[in-house]
């Protein structure tokens, strides 16, 4: 009798795992697969902004040879590329030759801040009047 049961119970454990395997329909899975590639090229990039059209120049004491304006422009670049950073100078030659631009950097890579100061130099040696020289700055990418 405890044969019959054995067997019976090992029968019906059989079942239990082997039915839900044959009541599910048969899976045939089928694959296929292709792939594309995507190409493109950035260019490089480069914006130069002033934050002031003009910079006047408070009212000099007479008398003083030199006169440094600190933060007297600033230069935002917006870039994705090394860069490099001149400028040039137009107008009255004898303006020119009193006026100069420190600029801290010339070359860099992507976005930057730069603050640049004027000196005027050899005021005691310029006639009297007013003067006006154009800062023309050049961003060029390397």
């Amino acid at each position: 009798m405890r044969k019959v049961y054995l067997i019976g119970l090992v029968t019906l454990v059989g079942l239990t795992w082997l039915v839900p395997g044959l009541a599910r329909p048969p899976r045939w899975e089928a694959e296929a697969q292709a792939k594309t590639e995507a190409i493109w090229e950035v260019p490089a990039f480069i914006q130069l902004l002033v934050d002031k059209e003009a910079f006047i120049f408070p009212e000099l004491e007479p008398g003083i040879d030199e006169y440094l304006a600190e933060d007297a422009v600033t230069l935002t670049i917006f870039s994705n590329t090394d860069w490099a950073l001149s400028f040039a100078l137009e107008g009255d030659p004898e303006a020119v030759a009193h006026f100069r631009v420190l600029l801290p950097v010339e070359e860099g890579f992507g976005n930057a801040r730069i603050s640049v100061d004027y000196l005027l130099v050899g005021l005691r040696e310029m006639p009297p009047g007013t003067y006006q020289v154009t800062v023309v700055y050049t961003a060029t990418t390397r």
